[in-house]
């Protein structure tokens, strides 16, 4: 079991923002999540998992505690069944998946991140959740005790599971039930997300992905469906995408220091420059949540994990 200390976290992160963390692994089993677990308790400071560094913000002054990073990248496939570390990549799952001819990921094409992090905040696009294929999910709890989650109990809903709602818990692998598709079909729809992705979202910039989750049309004013029937083209899974509200009130291309409102898709806060820090991107969610809920009366929610 390596521990490392005062391992810079900006590398680690597709923002490419934030400080050190006090001491920082890399765990390839459940065993060594197990080990290292009971160093963390022994010691008490506390612990963050790390996957693939999307969706999440750290801070300027870093993380004072345990960084411990998934690296059980590897998976194998028993018939329409696959066994997946919670390290593997998103991209290599969704590419074996196709090549194997098995529908079900086939809408995650070019999403970025790991498999932990996917399902816990039950990713999602174009219509599809990772909850759609989850068979079973294996996690160690703070205590060190490895148990298996069926679908049932991850309690996944909208951008969120059990493993969000009880950080705690350390994702350590999933089993992902597949149908069978026809694995030209499943390229092109993949290809197509890919694409999509590319030309509508700052990926020459550091990002965490969307800031802000959807809105509930529930949560909706009245006025605000009456005002703005063009509404519909913004649901997104069936919620209201939170871009079209910052798109409304006039935020694209805002900056404060190094971090923007990007001008090719409002809900990304992009580190425009290269050098921005936390406190530019959250001082800039800041005033965009103030705007849309001064012009629309919407609070937004954010996506995005702040670490600190």
């Amino acid at each position: 079991m390596k521990i490392e200390e005062n391992v810079n976290l900006a590398k680690y992160t597709t923002y490419r923002i934030g400080g050190p963390a006090r001491y920082f692994t890399e765990c390839k089993s459940e065993q060594e999540v197990v080990d290292v677990l009971a160093w963390a308790r022994d010691i008490a400071v506390p612990y963050f998992v790390l996957g693939g560094g999307s969706n999440v913000l750290v801070s300027d002054g870093g993380y004072d505690g345990l960084v411990l990073r998934m690296a059980n990248t590897e998976y194998s496939w028993d018939k329409n069944t696959v066994r997946a570390g919670a390290g593997a990549s998103m991209e290599s799952l969704v590419n074996s998946s196709i090549e194997s001819g098995f529908a079900g990921l086939e809408w995650a094409g070019g999403l970025p991140g790991q498999l932990g992090g996917a399902l816990r905040g039950n990713a999602g696009a174009f219509g599809g959740e990772i909850k759609d294929i989850v068979k079973s999910v294996r996690a160690v709890s703070p205590e060190g005790k490895i148990r298996d989650f069926s679908k049932k109990e991850c309690a996944f809903a909208y951008r969120i599971s059990i493993f969000k709602e009880k950080p705690g818990y350390i994702i350590i692998s999933a089993e992902l039930e597949f149908k069978k598709g026809n694995a030209e079909e499943l390229r092109r729809i993949a290809d197509e997300k890919i694409e999509w992705r590319r030309a509508k979202h700052p990926m020459e910039y550091g990002n965490s992905g969307s800031i802000f989750k959807g809105v509930e049309p529930d949560k909706l004013p009245v006025s605000i469906k009456e005002n703005y029937p063009e509404l519909e083209r913004a649901m997104r899974d069936g919620n209201v995408a939170a871009a079209f509200f910052i798109d409304q009130a006039g935020l694209k291309l805002k900056r404060v220091g190094g971090a923007e409102v990007s001008n090719k898709h409002p809900n990304f806060l992009v580190n425009r420059t290269g050098s921005a820090r936390a406190e530019d991107v959250l001082m800039l969610a800041s005033a965009v949540k103030s705007r849309v809920l001064q012009e629309f009366g919407v609070i937004l929610e954010e996506e995005v994990h702040y670490l600190t």
